[in-house]
């Protein structure tokens, strides 16, 4: 004969652990999230790298310093730290560029700059130019710079400031601010 007490119990105690298994996993669902198969894989680093390439004459067409270089297999990304580069210019002085940090992606095809970005080149007479800004992209291969941030250029007798800037260093300098553009010209 059947207990039906005991067959009641057994069947409540049956509910309760189908309910409590089935709110927990609304309260609390599985990690959804792929697992990354492969994260960040350091590939090499230097310190205190001093890197040239030269054009197809053998001239330097640019050089790069960083205290620290460290490249990522995975993404192929170079992470920098105080990088300064040199655009060397034919017959003419070269652009200096130095930043917080940089991030030189796939095979160098844009190079980014985060944090404050100096911008310096003595003109023909002499006089240094700075550029003074933050977060910049450069594209090596167009010899092409962009920011949407502040920008503030110093001649020896000018002074320029916008918000968003597109530089075109090659085949001759070419500086368009985006934004409220405010210049201010000394007469000699």
């Amino acid at each position: 004969m059947v207990d039906w007490r005991n067959a009641s119990f057994y069947l409540v105690l049956a509910l309760l652990s189908a309910g409590s298994w089935w709110l927990a996993d609304k309260l609390f669902p599985p990690d959804s999230a792929p697992v990354q198969a492969e994260t960040d894989n350091v590939d090499y680093y230097s310190n205190n790298i001093h890197r040239i390439v030269l054009d197809v004459t053998g001239k330097p067409k640019e050089s790069l310093f960083a205290v620290t270089m460290t490249h990522y297999k995975n993404d192929d990304r170079t992470e920098m730290e105080k990088p300064v580069m040199t655009l060397y210019k034919q017959d003419k002085e070269p652009w200096i560029i130095h930043s917080e940090t940089g991030t030189s992606l796939s095979e160098g095809q844009a190079v980014l700059l985060h944090g404050d970005v100096l911008i310096t080149r003595k003109n023909d007479q002499g006089e240094e130019i700075k550029i003074i800004t933050r977060n910049v992209k450069y594209t090596p291969s167009e010899d092409y710079a962009e920011t949407a941030e502040h920008v503030e250029m110093l001649g020896a007798h000018d002074v320029s400031s916008g918000t968003g800037a597109k530089v075109h260093f090659e085949p001759e300098l070419l500086i368009q601010l985006l934004a409220d553009v405010r210049r201010k010209h000394e007469m000699q």
